[in-house]
């Protein structure tokens, strides 16, 4: 940020708290502190400390915007290109941290997974509910059998006498499973 930017956002900040207190030198110590980061980071750094109180004070605004940069690596992954040295790796891989932190997401990649569509790959197909069973298929979770104890059918939960749905299973449903396998 430079000087001018510097006065443009103490400017912005008097607007967001007209009851903080700036004078003609507030630019300048703002500037000491504040030069080394970009004016909309601390615009938007700004606008988040206004929203939960009166006041806003350079050091919040860098905490908020190391805050929102140290958040942009969230999901960020670096594809290394086909050939790529270990120099050129780690050059490249500092270079697209930096940019997304600056707020340059790389391009994305195009999906190298399967070109053909879900129902494709799956027509003329019936996937089996995990309850229903079938000459051949095994039976592997107590969900699946109906429940000895409480009467609940397959793909419902147990239940306790009183109606109240049970987080596991009654032991007997459990044994039935392991008959039913």
């Amino acid at each position: 940020m430079n000087p001018t930017e510097t006065v443009i956002l103490a400017r912005y900040v008097r607007a967001l708290c007209p009851q903080q207190k700036f004078d003609e030198y507030t630019p300048d110590a703002w500037y000491d502190l504040l030069g080394d980061y970009d004016l909309q980071d601390c615009k938007a750094a700004a606008v988040e400390i206004a929203r939960r109180q009166p006041w806003v004070a350079p050091a919040e605004i860098i905490t908020e915007v190391k805050r929102a940069r140290t958040g942009r690596l969230d999901y960020f992954q670096y594809e290394p290109t086909p050939g790529e040295t270990a120099v050129e790796f780690t050059r490249n891989l500092r270079a697209q941290i930096a940019a997304t932190i600056d707020g340059h997401r790389p391009p994305q990649l195009p999906y190298a997974g399967s070109p053909r569509p879900v129902l494709e790959l799956t027509a003329g197909q019936t996937v089996p509910e995990p309850w229903e069973t079938t000459a051949g298929t095994r039976i592997r979770s107590a969900h699946a059998v109906r429940c000895p104890k409480c009467g609940a059918d397959g793909g419902k939960p147990c239940t306790a006498p009183s109606g109240r749905r049970l987080t596991g299973y009654h032991g007997s449903r459990v044994d039935a499973l392991n008959g039913a396998a």
